[in-house]
């Protein structure tokens, strides 16, 4: 029977009380108010220049209880203490006691499975679930068809995609992916997020790319023509992702230039979905 493996570097937060819906969004780019038991939220928390820290996917098993699945959980949850004050709120990290993960062919859970939700940023990508027992060491080849499957879809994963404190988080196609409301209150990052959206244009985002083989190594320089157009971050066999400022791409592409990662030739493979930068 197939078993669940676990996302590395991942963890449940527990946030609980009733300033729970006041602390959370005051710091995620989502209304947390639309978490539930049955359906999880996809979400991000940033610094306050708009830049990536934490992706997060929440549902709500119970009023005035919120489930963050999130990188970096120990981190995430001090991070959260510091922002908590005198508000009514339990930050648990839970990550020692439930892990996450997926399974490849999911078609009933296991005895260990606390909860099986659709992914919110695809349903063609399987379910996310709260798995029993915490961390594990990570199962290498179920996790690798799921990023393979995942890389094919062109979705990225925030905390593997992005670098931390560096990218912009609409670099990661949050907005593309229903991570982020612009018309929410105010939170952390958000004057910078909305000025990106409403008054510039994002030239830099994550895209699909193909090659032959295996993929170049994380953060490799894609050249085309001696300038740099981007660079790579996760890949699989033939497909990953890739970090591009698109003007500079579509130029080098429509004069007749290669893009090499290294010494391999990388083509840009955008999904309909992706909102292209003009």
């Amino acid at each position: 029977m197939t078993t669940p493996f676990h996302f590395p570097d991942r963890g449940i937060v527990a946030v609980s009380g009733p300033d729970a819906v006041q602390l959370l969004n005051g710091l995620l780019t989502l209304d947390v108010d639309g978490a539930t038991a049955d359906t999880l939220l996809y979400a991000a928390m940033l610094t306050p220049q708009g830049k990536f820290l934490y992706e997060l996917f929440i549902f709500s098993p119970e009023p005035q209880v919120f489930w963050l699945d999130v990188n970096a959980p120990t981190s995430f949850a001090k991070r959260l203490a510091l922002y908590r004050l005198r508000a009514k709120v339990k930050i648990e990290d839970l990550s020692d006691h439930i892990g996450v993960g997926s399974m490849v062919d999911l078609h009933e859970p296991t005895s260990d499975t606390l909860y099986a939700l659709a992914d919110p940023r695809t349903s063609a990508l399987p379910k996310r679930l709260g798995i029993k027992g915490g961390t594990a060491p990570v199962n290498n080849t179920d996790f690798l068809a799921y990023e393979a499957k995942r890389h094919a879809l062109g979705v990225p994963d925030l905390a593997r995609d992005l670098l931390t404190e560096r990218d912009f988080v609409l670099e990661g196609l949050i907005d593309e992916l229903g991570g982020v409301d612009f018309h929410k209150g105010c939170y952390v990052g958000q004057e910078m997020t909305s000025r990106m959206k409403r008054r510039t244009n994002v030239k830099t985002k994550l895209c699909r790319v193909t090659y032959r083989g295996a993929p170049p190594s994380y953060e490799t320089a894609i050249i085309a023509d001696g300038w740099e157009i981007g660079r790579m971050r996760t890949g699989s066999i033939g497909v990953g992702m890739a970090l591009i400022r698109f003007d500079r791409a579509q130029k080098a592409i429509a004069e007749g230039h290669a893009l090499m990662a290294g010494e391999t030739a990388v083509e840009l493979a955008p999904p309909e979905w992706l909102n292209m930068p003009s």
